[in-house]
């Protein structure tokens, strides 16, 4: 079966556009988040991202400020202009994606007051883990944490949407077998 190359983008000002991109489709996004998308695309290498996304902090294209032990990025005037100016650089299939994963995200982020699942890379091509936290709503502690192997990264990723599909119904069937002594 054929298989289309993936597309790579590996100009750091090209990078910088995509990091302004986002921002400007997205708006206020965590470093993790913006390395999240940019992950999951596999458009970026991770290293080119963060030099790029330095580089457009000190060119002033997005600004980075603290909140609660997170870098929270926004994007500024002249990555603005950017943006609107030099998006058709960014490749179409990447700029879609990235949207529509982003948009995700955001969604996963109102969940995590209460639920933090990521996914964890051992190396690039080998074995995952799918990291579950649950929290305690009240004062942010750890409920109960959850690493569960898989063999590839796309397992990984079906192994995510499967838990967010109905995370409050594996979450009660897990605290239930503990707690009530229930197996079913």
């Amino acid at each position: 079966m054929f298989q289309s190359p993936k597309i790579i983008i590996d100009d750091k000002l090209t990078i910088q556009i995509y990091i302004c991109y986002l921002l400007d489709q997205l708006g206020e996004l965590s470093e993790e988040q913006l390395a999240d998308i940019a992950d999951e695309i596999e458009a970026v290498n991770s290293l080119d991202f963060f030099e790029s996304l330095s580089i457009a902090s000190e060119k002033k294209l997005i600004d980075t400020r603290c909140e609660k032990n997170k870098k929270i990025l926004s994007l500024l005037p002249m990555g603005k202009t950017m943006s609107d100016e030099f998006f058709a650089h960014i490749p179409l299939s990447v700029r879609e994606k990235s949207v529509e994963y982003g948009k995700q995200v955001l969604k996963m982020a109102d969940l995590e007051r209460s639920i933090i699942c990521r996914i964890e890379r051992t190396d690039y091509n080998g074995p995952c883990y799918l990291t579950v936290k649950f929290l305690n709503e009240l004062n942010g502690d750890n409920l109960m944490n959850l690493r569960i192997y898989a063999p590839d990264y796309e397992q990984a990723k079906l192994m995510r949407e499967r838990f967010f599909e109905k995370p409050s119904d594996i979450v009660t069937k897990i605290m239930k077998m503990f707690i009530k002594d229930s197996y079913l």
